[in-house]
């Protein structure tokens, strides 16, 4: 499986690639803003996205939807501090397929990528 890491702080983005990694998984991109996120989704066909909701130029939410059109459309995992349910709500009625708290469910997103991919 392909992973797209959609994260604006390098040291977390490095420790999810690192972690994704381990897991086997290959990490084909990585994106510190929105703007990156979209650019790159084109142009590398991701299976799946890990994607931080607070970005510098925009909210994760906001580019949920245009990255679930892609087709074939990949997988995307949440991965955020804003862990409130009406949040995660809403990022799954906008396409998410998995929601994680970053402080709680770190490892989890990689867990639920491999499984994907099995």
């Amino acid at each position: 499986m392909t992973v797209l890491v959609v994260e604006d702080s390098a040291p977390v983005r490095a420790r999810v690639v690192a972690l994704l990694r381990e897991y086997g998984l290959e990490v084909i991109g990585e994106a510190a803003t929105a703007a990156e996120a979209l650019a790159l989704a084109d142009s590398l066909r991701p299976d799946a996205i890990v994607l931080d909701l607070n970005l510098p130029d925009g909210d994760g939410m906001d580019i949920l939807p245009a990255l679930k059109a892609r087709r074939p459309a990949p997988l995307v995992a949440v991965l955020t501090n804003s862990t409130h349910v009406e949040c995660r709500n809403r990022c799954l009625a906008l396409g998410a397929d998995h929601f994680f708290d970053k402080s709680r469910e770190f490892e989890a997103v990689a867990d639920a990528l491999f499984r994907h991919a099995a």
